[in-house]
């Protein structure tokens, strides 16, 4: 086990990773590629990639150009996609971290940026990694230290894993689940889709037919909204079929989203797309549109398929235990484009402007 219990609890997380790392043959050929995949999926989905300066970013490059041509081209297309964060932490101040011996400069030069630090085998002993260990806190305990080759054992990477996978537990606060899994993942991936049969019902029922104070939705979008810039689609749907004294039509629901915008105080660049809930095909039968299924998209970086959808957030604290599920992003993206297709013409200005 590690040795270091990692204070980060986060979804998605900063890491720096040393040039000479990429290098380091302590374990055979394909060992050693097994450990490269499994550190590029984890940072497809969780990672961003601090730098220390300029200087370091040229060095990872040029190590990446020399490992085997396969590995080279699996780095290259992780790092130059909308995937993984690429950042510089001083673009001018040296050493680089493959130039760092010292534990304590590990927290002066990376702690208030980094996260977790992955170097070769030989590096990480003298910065204080036990041979018996995957990985150690650097003094003020802000930074994971760890090997390359056990990057997966950290205990950065395993709280990721753990942050995202888990359910939505009875009587957690829904604001520890934005903090830790949700908000990590809005800030990396973008933009970000809803995708829920209900979203627009729940909407409607609020601010269209006044039953309830609170929806998941609005708690949710409120959240967003405070991050500039932030792109947000909604695809829901609607029915022309009443529900007791309700209509959850296309003028509805797309009335309760302006009304819900006003709320928020705050702009947001929403886009929304209504989906009959049933139609016709051209030998007559009834046609179902829009599954049960609900995930959250978070640009190409993760989906979460998410039990009984944006209705999860309607309560401070969630009222049952909600099942939460990795669903891969092609599926995500290919269950919204067929939604897309078959959603209705909005008016001219889209479903959110003015009458």
């Amino acid at each position: 086990m590690s040795s270091a219990s990692s204070p980060h609890h986060k979804s998605v997380f900063t890491v720096s990773i040393g040039a000479s790392a990429l290098s380091d043959r302590a374990h055979e050929p394909a060992l050693r590629r097994a450990i490269h995949e499994d550190l590029l999926e984890d940072l497809a989905v969780h990672g961003q990639v601090i730098f220390a300066s300029e200087k370091d970013l040229k060095r990872f490059v040029a190590a990446v150009g020399n490992l085997p041509s396969s590995l080279a081209k699996a780095w290259e297309a992780v790092l130059s996609s909308r995937k993984v964060t690429v950042k510089i932490a001083d673009p001018t101040v040296q050493p680089g971290l493959g130039e760092i011996l010292d534990p304590a400069t590990v927290d002066e030069r990376l702690g208030d940026v980094v996260e977790l630090v992955l170097v070769e085998s030989a590096q990480a002993e003298l910065l204080g990694v036990p041979e018996d260990a995957f990985s150690a806190l650097s003094p003020q305990g802000g930074v994971e230290i760890g090997r390359i080759a056990t990057a997966n054992r950290t205990a950065t990477v395993r709280a990721a894993h753990e942050v995202l996978d888990r359910p939505l537990r009875e009587g957690q606060n829904r604001e520890v689940e934005w903090s830790q899994r949700f908000e990590p993942l809005v800030d990396a991936g973008r933009p970000l889709v809803i995708y829920d049969r209900y979203a627009g019902q729940q909407v409607a029922r609020r601010y269209v037919y006044e039953r309830g104070r609170g929806d998941g939705v609005t708690w949710f979008l409120g959240k967003v909204a405070m991050k500039p810039g932030r792109r947000v689609r909604i695809i829901t749907s609607v029915t022309d079929r009443p529900e007791g004294r309700e209509i959850h039509d296309e003028r509805v629901i797309s009335l309760a989203y302006r009304r819900l915008m006003e709320s928020l105080g705050r702009p947001l660049n929403l886009d929304l797309v209504l989906v009959p809930d049933r139609s016709k095909s051209s030998d007559g039968r009834t046609v179902r549109r829009f599954g049960h299924d609900r995930h959250l998209r978070f640009g190409t970086r993760a989906a979460l398929a998410l039990g009984v959808g944006m209705h999860a957030f309607a309560d401070q604290r969630f009222r049952e235990t909600v099942t939460v599920a990795r669903l891969p992003v092609r599926d995500a993206k290919a269950r919204e484009e067929r939604a897309v297709r078959a959603a209705l013409r909005p008016p001219e200005g889209g479903w959110l402007a003015s009458d």
